[in-house]
């Protein structure tokens, strides 16, 4: 099995900004239920995010947007941060 993040699923930004690099900013959108926080709060369960954009330190530009489940899933499963 691949233990690592397959970066061809990914855009980049115009100066070759990759989602692993450390020139990418994060910015991850959850959704929270009163339900979600009970999960959280008494079994420590995680949600998985709604939304996570990355955004180039160089240019500025917001290049990725991962929206899907399943490729947020695959992002935080085999991400190095």
């Amino acid at each position: 099995m691949n233990n690592f993040l397959d970066l061809s699923k990914f855009k980049t930004s115009s100066a070759g900004t990759t989602v692993e690099s450390d020139e990418a900013l994060l910015d991850i959108k959850y959704t929270f239920s009163k339900v979600g926080w009970f999960f959280i709060t008494f079994f420590g369960t995680t949600q998985t995010p709604k939304e996570i954009s990355f955004t180039c330190k160089q240019t500025s530009e917001e290049f990725e947007v991962l929206t899907d489940k399943k490729l947020i899933v695959y992002y935080m499963l085999y991400t190095r941060r």
